[in-house]
């Protein structure tokens, strides 16, 4: 498990561990009402320096477009 910061919106921010960027991603869009927009997620290294991670375009919406 890694370690990620994850800062909201509003400007609050903690330290919570995760499997991977992507659960990460998932986990702090939720916590910020199911919006990316002003959210910041960012992965420790080794040393404790705070790595960002990539948020897909557009930011991430938490859901999945079906093709038909």
């Amino acid at each position: 498990m890694e370690r990620y910061k994850i800062t909201l919106a509003d400007g609050s921010s903690g330290d919570e561990f995760f499997e991977s960027d992507s659960q990460a991603i998932l986990a702090a869009t939720a916590a910020n009402g199911g919006s990316s927009q002003g959210l910041h997620v960012q992965r420790y290294d080794d040393r404790d320096r705070l790595l960002p991670t990539k948020l897909p375009p557009g930011g991430h919406r938490g859901t999945r477009c079906s093709r038909t």
